[in-house]
Order: structure tokens, then sequence, then C-alpha cells
């Protein structure tokens, strides 16, 4: 078992409450995500279903200047650290203002990375995947996880298009991409892996199709 998925196997999850499904949609940036949770979301409010489309990191973490210049241009491991400690305080209070409310009184959640994210990105920056699941303890258990796993050529070529010389450090190497897509891979027990190198509409198919064969909870 890897460093990551046995991370995982600790992590002290809280169940979800209520009769709402939390779906975690994760993977390197340009992987589709984004796409796939807009479909996604057309799709169930087309059935009638409330759905909660969100992200985590939420904008409290993402707009701190110490984290933009981390992203932009790097940092140390202690700088790294101290991201971690600061990501999950935020998804502890994001589960708690946004994500249980939704899911108690019956809204399907749609959210953009998860601890998968936080356990791929801060492992490959040199933090202790335990230590990443010792601060996040206490986050809801998503009903499912799916990463969308897209070559890292074809990954930075659509961060490219889209944010063109804007990019984070981590997105201006394949190698770097690599080695988080590989943190991924490697936790794929806990997941269910999306091929995401096809159009997004064979993309969408494969999701929903993972989607239904997930045993139900009950």
């Amino acid at each position: 078992m890897t460093l990551l998925a046995s991370a995982l196997e600790s992590l002290e999850w809280s169940e979800p409450r209520g009769p709402g499904c939390l779906i975690a949609f994760c993977g390197v940036d340009g992987a589709g995500k984004t796409t796939q949770i807009n479909l996604l979301h057309s799709q169930l409010l087309e059935s009638g279903v409330e759905t909660v489309c969100t992200r985590q990191p939420t904008d409290w973490y993402r707009a701190d200047p110490l984290v933009r210049r981390y992203l932009s241009s790097g940092g140390t491991t202690f700088e790294a650290h101290s991201l971690a400690l600061f990501a999950a305080a935020d998804r502890h209070r994001h589960c708690h203002e946004v994500v249980l409310p939704a899911l108690e009184r019956g809204a399907v959640v749609l959210c953009d990375r998860y601890v998968y994210s936080s356990l791929a990105y801060f492992h490959t920056r040199g933090v202790s995947a335990s230590f990443v699941a010792s601060i996040n303890a206490g986050v809801v258990r998503p009903h499912a996880a799916l990463f969308l796993d897209s070559e890292p050529a074809t990954a930075l070529e659509r961060i490219r298009r889209r944010d063109g010389n804007a990019t984070k450090f981590e997105e201006r190497s394949e190698d770097a991409v690599s080695r988080i897509r590989e943190a991924f891979l490697s936790m794929s027990a806990h997941m269910t892996v999306i091929r995401a190198q096809q159009s997004p509409d064979l993309t969408h198919r494969a999701v929903r199709e993972a989607l239904a064969a997930r045993p139900s909870r009950t």
C-alpha cells in the first residue's frame, strides 16, 4: 500500500448526514473537472434535483496573498506545511457552512477537489501524507470520489489555452504534473478513475456510469 493510500485508510471521516449526496471531482489542473461538473449539474437540474456546485479550497484560501505567492513561485517545505493547515481549516469551514447543510436538505453537492487533492498536491510539495490526513480528520466522507485522469501533456495544453502565461509554478513543468498525477493514481483504490482523454461527452457518459454503479448507502 502506498503512503497516500495508507493515509486515506487512517483518515477519520465523519459520516454524511441527511438524504443528500456528496460527489467529489479530483484531478490535475486541466483535467476537465469544471466541464464535467457543469455537464452533471445540467443533467441533474433537468431531472429536478437540487444541485450545489462548489469547490475546495474556497476563495478564503485562494485569495490569501501567501497562497497566491506560493502557487505562483513555489516556496519552502515549511511554507507548504503552513498552507496545508490553512487548506484543512478552509475545508472544515466549507464542510460546516456549505456541504453539510446542503446534504441535510437533500441536495446533491458537486465539489471541485476534496481531501484527495490536498493529499496529492501537498505530498508532492514535501508534506507528510499522514500529517495531511490528521489535520483533515472529521471532514465528511463523500458518497463518491472521481479522479479524472488526463495525460500531463494534454492537461498542460488545456491550461495554456485557458490561462495563457498566467500559470502556477507547478503547471510549468510536465514532470511536476506527472508527479501529482501519480500521487492521485496511488489512491485509485479509494476513487473511481475516469479516463478524461476522450471527448467531454464520452467522459460525461463514463461519469454517469460510474455514479450509477456505485453501491447505495443504508
